[in-house]
């Protein structure tokens, strides 16, 4: 009878207490990481979108300079950081509410501490109305280049924005220029 005993024990296929030990062991180590991977995924989330916010706003931005430029008619100020155009707007009046026609306005820009701000004023630069942050998290102030215009050129305008890293990420940097399509007009 201990014969056929061990014979049914010896033929069971059961695991011993060490082979369940390093399983969950390992089991446990699995988890672990599957677990740490999600939870920095989560919590990079919010970061992630901040970025794209920046970027898509700082597009938006460039766009619109770029669009101005085009229609712009004269260029009275253009340094690093500071950029001033005679183009159309559509306003009832410059700086005021938006309207579907549109009217030739002073559009400033500048760029300081780590942000571009817009202004609309008179042709003449005379009431401004409110500036408006338009580009945030920029890593540099230096945004606009001017080349003068030629006798066989119009006046042309480089647009920059250099949106700052953070971490590891490298930063973006966005980059169109623009001819003035109407020199010489009002």
């Amino acid at each position: 009878m201990r014969a056929r005993g061990r014979a049914i024990a010896a033929g069971s296929g059961g695991f011993t207490l060490p082979e369940l030990l390093i399983a969950t062991v390992i089991g446990l180590v699995v988890i672990g990481g599957a677990v740490g991977v999600m939870t920095a995924g989560v919590s990079s989330q919010p970061r992630l979108g901040s970025q794209a916010a920046s970027i898509q706003q700082a597009r938006t931005t460039m766009e619109r300079i770029t669009r101005e430029l085009r229609q712009g008619s004269s260029v009275p100020t253009a340094t690093a950081s500071q950029l001033s155009i005679v183009t159309y707007v559509k306003s009832a009046t410059c700086g005021g509410a938006a309207a579907s026609t549109a009217i030739a306005c002073r559009v400033t820009y500048t760029c300081s501490s780590g942000a571009c701000s817009r202004t609309v004023a008179r042709p003449d630069g005379t009431a401004p109305g409110p500036a408006a942050t338009v580009a945030p998290g920029l890593s540099s102030t230096n945004a606009f280049s001017y080349t003068p215009p030629t006798s066989t050129t119009p006046p042309s305008v480089g647009v920059t924005l250099s949106l700052g890293s953070q971490g590891a990420n490298h930063g973006i940097t966005l980059s169109d220029a623009a001819l003035l399509r109407n020199p010489g007009s009002p």
